[in-house]
């Protein structure tokens, strides 16, 4: 799947994914269920990904 956009969208999904990463961080931290947190680690590190394409 290619998806097309323009610099002001681009902005604002690189800005978004930024926001997600930085509350997923968060997240992890005050998680104490194990499954929980690789699950939220492995999305974390799947935004970065996507982060990374974009920029």
């Amino acid at each position: 799947m290619q998806l097309a956009l323009d610099p002001k969208e681009q902005e604002v999904l690189a800005w978004a994914l930024k926001t997600a990463v930085s509350e997923l961080g968060h997240e992890i931290a005050d998680t104490e269920k194990q499954e929980l947190r690789e699950d939220l680690k492995e999305r974390k590190a799947i935004l970065q990904n996507i982060l990374k394409r974009l920029e």
